[in-house]
């Protein structure tokens, strides 16, 4: 069993909206509508939950025609509301396969969530993070949230439902769609404009 965990609880301050972050749209639909329809088309993804916090009542109430699981988090940050999670046996088992992801990836597809976990269960290692090169930013003129060795993360990781500290891998993507994580008005310019070339 894969479980797809979606963050969607942050406050999304940089984009400096009043608009929810997920709840913002790219080509007439709300960025976190392309998570779940790429995740529900995979091969791979057997339940999908998503994580929303006091800082989301908008995306919590859209999200309740999807089929997914809910999860109230208590809004105190990324890490801390996904350690919390990982470590809830109400909804993911011991060691259970969770692919973590942001809401923000408008381009994201099922085909980007497949290869992904092909990578990962090829590997041998508990958990695996998802970046691409750092010059697809520059290329498309993309504000990276961190830049390391050349890689920029990209919200998509690959862990097991536990709090124990897990070694990982780094699976490196060219996919260019994968490098559309929207964190700032220009990010979403920019997504707006590519989506109009698609």
């Amino acid at each position: 069993m894969t479980t797809a965990l979606v963050m969607a609880g942050g406050k999304g301050s940089r984009m400096d909206s009043d608009c929810e972050k997920p709840m913002i749209k790219v080509k007439g639909k709300p960025m976190v509508t392309y998570v779940l329809d790429a995740l529900t088309s995979s091969k791979y993804i057997d339940k999908i939950i998503v994580a929303v916090s006091p800082n989301t009542p908008c995306t919590e109430k859209y999200l309740e025609d999807f089929p997914v699981i809910i999860i109230k988090t208590k809004g105190n940050g990324y890490v801390e509301d996904l350690s919390d999670i990982l470590s809830d046996r109400n909804y993911v088992e011991e060691d259970e396969v969770v692919m973590t992801l942001v809401a923000d990836l408008p381009f994201i597809t099922s085909e980007h969530i497949d290869d992904v976990l092909d990578h990962y269960y090829d590997r041998d290692k508990p958990a695996m993070c998802v970046s691409v090169p750092a010059n697809l930013f520059d290329e498309y003129n993309l504000t990276p949230t961190l830049v390391f060795e050349g890689l920029v993360p990209t919200g998509v990781n690959v862990v097991l439902a536990n709090t124990r500290e897990q070694d990982q891998t780094i699976y490196i993507s060219n996919s260019v769609e994968l490098a559309f994580n929207v964190n700032t008005l220009d990010d979403l310019d920019i997504s707006n404009h590519h989506a109009k070339k698609e």
